[in-house]
């Protein structure tokens, strides 16, 4: 599936179909849009867990300016144990140079009807208090509830503090109440 928006070419691709190329362009997006972790984003493209699938926009030349990477986990919600599929994202970004021309938003509408085509019961992200609003306009919801991971140790912790939880209506149109278990490191 590819479709343009403002010159940019979106289209989806499986994790198995990266080529190390692609691997290295999309390293060298996230390394500018995630300084802090700039070392990590030198060695490998995802975060803490590999992807299931990618949306990638593209410029004129070819170049990653738009991605985000998307996870499949069934994460534990609540006293009654409820399993939940989640579309995990991963590593949204947008290069600075193309921020405020609705890629964002774009970028976010294809990974999300790819994940209600893949019959994921709900999306689910992290993100830091500032970007709450960012993700409120592309039908994001947050979640006031403790969200257990993995740490490196494989102990379970709260993820960091700095984290805000939000919801993506797909096949649940309400996330489930409880405290939820990622059931693995987070994302």
């Amino acid at each position: 599936m590819t479709t343009k928006h403002d010159d940019i070419l979106f289209s989806l691709i499986s994790e198995e179909d990266i080529s190390s190329e692609l691997d290295r362009s999309i390293r060298e997006t996230l390394v500018v849009c995630f300084p802090a972790d700039r070392e990590y984003y030198q060695q490998r493209s995802w975060w803490h867990c590999t992807p299931l699938y990618r949306a990638l926009g593209r410029n004129k030349k070819g170049g990653i300016v738009a991605h985000t990477a998307m996870v499949d986990r069934s994460v534990i919600v609540g006293a009654a144990l409820l399993k939940v599929r989640v579309a995990g994202v991963q590593s949204f970004c947008v290069l600075p140079a193309y921020r405020g021309r609705g890629l964002s938003d774009k970028m976010m509408s294809i990974a999300m009807q790819e994940a209600q085509r893949r019959g994921f019961d709900a999306g689910l992200l992290f993100c830091q208090r500032h970007l709450e609003t960012v993700y409120g306009r592309m039908g994001w919801s947050r979640l006031n509830a403790a969200v257990y991971m993995l740490d490196s140790e494989k102990n379970k912790t709260l993820i960091p503090a700095k984290n805000i939880t939000m919801f993506y209506p797909l096949r649940m149109k309400q996330f489930p109440p409880g405290d939820i278990d990622l059931a693995g490191t987070d994302w």
